[in-house]
């Protein structure tokens, strides 16, 4: 694989521990795969590596440097290597991201059906190989680009059917094998959901997650929790708490605009109630008490907090003034 002058200057670089390793791989031409529970992040993170690789910085406008095969039971050899469709030929993810000099995301590839997955085996093993030559959905040969990689991601890695991920298949062992020595635990990162996640909120998810664990009798590591507080939780959760806040303090946005609170519009309180609902009810009443959530409900939009919140938006966003 071609070597690219690559962006290190983010912050993922100190904050996810394998991102070098991950960028280390892609250059040298293996394949990469991200094993870890729904919601940790492995998707986002293959594409943070890929625009980092090509020594580029996200959402530069410019086309996107990954292809994304996002695999359930319903995904086909067309949507891999391409073929007839009702439209008329279309190309698969493998074969673009071949041709273009791009790097394959195989989304959830543990949930391909195995005879499906079985499209990838010699593509992936001939991945460093310079040249190297595969055939699309007309039986055309396609020569491999010095640039394309691969990432796959699974909460499990295929050698066995989960209880936990239902929708997961027992793959072959040829494919794993073409991951093999560059297979990556993406678990619960504090220090990340920490730069992304305001204080206030954080404090509390971490708290909840942490309860929940020792609930169930399970450390930081556990891959298989009952109940998930994931980053992408977090971040939904962000997502109303921020709008909420704008319209609780009135704070100029990003728009140059101010957020006028409305009636019975959502809250984090509803969040978070609506995550305790899907939960075991007792074991929901003992993790709300161990983490004084009432208390918390009562407070985040204290005139304190308020200007918590008003200082990290405005921070995050360049908005504070010297």
């Amino acid at each position: 694989m071609r070597t690219y002058p690559q962006t290190l200057d983010i912050p993922e670089i100190d904050q996810i521990p394998n991102f070098m390793k991950i960028l280390d791989d892609l250059s040298v031409g293996n394949n990469v795969f991200l094993k870890g529970i729904a919601g940790t992040g492995k998707t986002t993170l293959g594409e943070k590596v890929a625009y980092a690789h090509f020594g580029r910085r996200e959402n530069d406008k410019k086309e996107l440097p990954f292809i994304i095969i996002s695999c359930n039971q319903y995904t086909s050899p067309i949507d891999i290597k391409g073929g007839q469709t009702m439209y008329g030929y279309k190309e698969g993810g493998l074969i673009e991201a071949w041709r273009d000099g791009k790097i394959l995301i195989i989304d959830e590839m543990p949930k391909l059906d195995p005879n499906t997955a079985g499209l990838l085996n010699d593509p992936l093993a001939k991945s460093a190989k310079e040249g190297a030559i595969i055939f699309n959905g007309l039986n055309e040969p396609v020569v491999k680009h010095p640039d394309f990689g691969c990432i796959a991601t699974g909460n499990v890695t295929g050698k066995a059917v989960s209880s936990t991920y239902v929708g997961n298949n027992r793959q072959d062992s040829s494919l794993l094998d073409r991951f093999s020595g560059s297979i990556y635990e993406i678990g619960f990162n504090e220090k990340l959901e920490r730069s992304l996640v305001y204080p206030p909120l954080v404090d509390i998810c971490i708290a909840i997650r942490s309860s929940i664990l020792k609930y169930e009798g399970k450390d930081n590591t556990a891959g298989d929790m009952e109940d998930i507080m994931t980053l992408r939780t977090m971040l939904n959760f962000q997502r109303i708490y921020i709008q909420e806040m704008l319209r609780q303090t009135g704070v100029t946005n990003t728009s140059k605009k101010i957020s006028k609170p409305v009636r019975n519009g959502k809250t984090l309180k509803d969040c978070l109630e609506s995550y305790f609902l899907v939960m075991n009810r007792e074991k929901a009443a003992h993790i709300r008490r161990e983490v004084n959530l009432e208390e918390f409900l009562n407070r985040y939009k204290g005139a304190e907090m308020k200007q918590v919140f008003i200082h990290e938006y405005k921070r995050r966003n360049g908005l504070l003034t010297l």
